[in-house]
Order: structure tokens, then sequence, then C-alpha cells
């Protein structure tokens, strides 16, 4: 079925393959790997300062020289965006190009109204390679290999139910809605057989083993788990490894930004698409870290320093599993998902799982605080006659540590009966 592959690449006008190819080759020659990320850079920066009106005058007191000599410098130089600013800014930012085929895409914001933007064609290819690549290093997976895929919106092609029906038949996936889970389901057993991985929402594979179990024994060539999108907690990596044997690898990715990266055999950080995509640190106002990303391969719509909304931590250091790219650690969710306090501090979300990781009996949770500070806690329970136990003693300690809060607990009564991302943590304060 790779044969499939090569037919979406001509169709779309990408060249996944060629890229996997390289990926291939560049992960055991890490010296040509940073070579090439750096003249990516410097071929951005010079593409940009002739081509882009945003940036024209940002980088006009930089010499060709000195972008090709010191492209870090250069880049260090520029200002911080997000979203509000590229929005602001909209007209300027984006200008087509015969030269490099762009698609449009889209996001949802922080208040729920969409993003749209465009993606070069060159980072579709690179995007899909890196996908296939960490697959294969740590699932054994070859690019046309069946697999299945259980998720919502994120994983689809928004309105274009023909044409997705055909990129997923080319891709060799089948793909099983997020948001019809249920007994009655109509599953195909002869398509999991064949499946080499599983990839989806973490939450959607969770109710798959809960409402439909008779379907993993299925599941008879699975190499590996492949989950996205959404907070992976412990008690649910543990429930879909102990389901289905084998083993979760837990990926993080941002369209916008440029950024795929992937857990390996470690599972202590996720491994970043370095020649594709420049992750930093940037402290914010409350003193957490939030990665910025510059795209490296889009050039019709820049990304430079982009703020994504993400906490994390950039490290650059040797990894046991062999891989040299640099990780993102501490990977601890969006910057919206913070607890706000009358006094005007914040809480970051985090703090919320390590009180839950303590109870194995919790296998999901989710909060909302209100308009009025208080918060919602609902946590869901394997067994749920433990609930007056755990409930009273969760708030208790978060009384004691945050007497300002009123907070009432109660029972979650499904992991996600939606096809969406499942939000952990939601605050509605203005």
């Amino acid at each position: 079925m790779k044969a499939g592959i090569k037919l979406i690449d001509l169709i779309r006008g990408t060249d996944i393959l060629g890229c996997y190819k390289n990926l291939k080759h560049l992960a055991n020659h890490p010296d040509e790997a940073i070579l090439m990320r750096n003249g990516n850079l410097i071929g951005l920066l010079t593409y940009l300062k002739a081509n882009s009106k945003y940036y024209q005058t940002l980088l006009e007191r930089f010499t060709d020289e000195e972008i090709n000599k010191y492209p870090f410098v250069v880049l260090n130089n520029l200002p911080v965006i997000d979203k509000q600013i590229i929005n602001k800014n909209y007209d300027i930012f984006y200008k087509s190009d015969k030269n490099r085929p762009d698609q449009k895409k889209k996001t949802g914001g922080s208040t729920g109204a969409p993003f749209y933007y465009y993606v070069d064609k060159e980072h579709l290819s690179w995007f899909w390679a890196h996908i296939y690549f960490f697959w294969n290093r740590f699932g054994g997976y070859q690019p046309g290999d069946p697999f299945v895929t259980i998720a919502g919106n994120s994983l689809r092609t928004a309105n274009r139910q023909a044409s997705e029906s055909v990129y997923h038949l080319l891709q060799n996936n089948y793909f099983i809605k997020g948001d019809v889970i249920s007994q009655d389901m109509k599953i195909s057993t002869s398509r999991i057989k064949k499946a080499k991985l599983l990839y989806g929402y973490p939450s959607s594979i969770q109710n798959i083993i809960k409402v439909r179990p008779d379907l993993l024994k299925a599941f008879k060539n699975l190499t590996a788990i492949f989950t996205t999108s959404e907070q992976l907690t412990p008690q649910v990596r543990k429930s879909i490894e102990t389901a289905f044997g084998k083993p979760v690898f837990d990926m993080y990715g941002a369209n916008d930004g440029g950024i795929q990266t992937c857990e390996c055999t470690e599972h202590d950080g996720y491994h970043i698409n370095m020649l594709n995509c420049h992750a930093e640190n940037h402290w914010n106002e409350h003193g957490m870290c939030e990665i910025l990303l510059t795209n490296l391969s889009s050039y019709t719509f820049p990304f430079i320093k982009y703020k994504v909304g993400d906490l994390g931590l950039i490290k650059k250091e040797p990894c046991k599993c062999g891989l040299t790219w640099p990780k993102v650690t501490e990977l601890k969710g969006r910057t919206r998902d913070l607890i706000k306090l009358p006094s005007g501090n914040v809480i970051h979300g985090s703090y919320f799982n390590n009180i839950f990781y303590r109870y194995e009996q919790i296998d999901g949770y989710r909060i909302i605080q209100h308009e009025d500070y208080s918060l919602e806690i609902m946590i869901h329970l394997l067994d749920e006659t433990q609930f007056s136990r755990i409930s009273s003693e969760i708030d208790t300690f978060i009384n004691k540590e945050w007497p300002e809060l009123k907070i009432k607990t109660s029972k979650l009564p499904e992991l996600n009966p939606t096809n969406l991302k499942f939000k952990l943590i939601e605050s509605h304060v203005v």
C-alpha cells in the first residue's frame, strides 16, 4: 500500500515519502541534520527579508552575510508573536507564492473562534514524514502498513467526507469516529486484525476499551499505540497498555508552529522535529516556561518565535534511545489551563495532576472554574464506592493550601462523551 501514499503525494503536490527517506538517513547522521536545520533557517530568513511585508522592516537592518553567518542571532532579535498579533496584521502576514504551494488550515482559539492560517506544502510533506518516522522507529511501522485511528475532529479532514474516505483508503488507515463509540457500533474486525498501529485520542481509545472490550482480541498484529491531541495521564497510559499488552508512545504537535514530537522508549520527553521546527524556552509573566516555535518550512505564512500556547521545557541533551534530536520535557498543557485566584495569582493545572496521580482509582478527571472563581472538580473512579473518601481527601488538601477557593467535587459520568478533544481544565474567569 506504499503506492497509496505515492498517490497522495501526487494528488496533493507533497513529497512525504521523499522526506521520510531523508529522515531515516539524517537520524543516523546528526552533523548533517544540524547543517540542514541551519540552512533551513537561513533560507527562511532570507526569503522573508525579500518577500514578507511584516518581516521586511524587521530584517532590513541585517545584511545577507549576517543572516548567513549568524542566523540564530538574527532570529533572537525578532519579536515574539501570537495569534492576536497575527490577526491584527493578517493582511501583511500572508503572501501567496506560485513557487511555494500552500494549504489553508484552521485551529480553534482560546475564545472558541477559529484561527485561519496557511502552511506550505513543503511543511505538510515533512510533518507527515516525521509522523511516519516516529511510528517506524518506535513501533516498527513501514509507510503503507495498515493502522487504525480512533479520534474526533482534529484528526479528520473537515467538511470533505468524500475526499476524506479516499485519503484514509490510500493511507491504509481504518478511521473509527470517536463520537459513535457504543455497544452496537459497526466495526470491521477484519480491518482491525491487520492493523500494525493504533493511533488516536487517549480518551477515545479508553472508551473503546470500556464499551467494546470484545474488540481488543482482534488487534492481533498490533505492535504499538500512539496517542495524541490530549494530555495522557499515567492512569490512562497504564489502562491502555494493560488492555492491549503493547507500549504507548505519546505524541505532541502543533500544525501552525510546525512542531511534531514523539516519546521514545525512554518516555522522559518528546523528541522534536528539529529539521523543520526550532523550539525555544520563553519564561512568561507567571514564571512559567512557554514554548516558542519557528516553523522552518512554511514561508508564505510565517510563524516566527510563535507563542503556540503550550507550557514545557526544551532540553538539548543525549538520550539513551540514540536519537540526538532535542526534546520537549515537562509538557504541562495549555497556558489557558490556569486556575485564577481572586488575589490575581494563578495555579497551573499540573498542580492538580500531582494530587490526582496519587490515587490509582482515579482514571479520569475534569476541572471547571466558574466566573466567581469557584471550582467544580469531577473525578471518574474505577471503584465508585471509594468516591466519598477520595473526594473528601481532595477537598481537604486543596482547601488547606488554597482556602480562598470554593470547591465542589462530583462524579464524572463519562470520560469523554463527545468526539472533541477532552479538556481536562477549563477556566471561565476573565
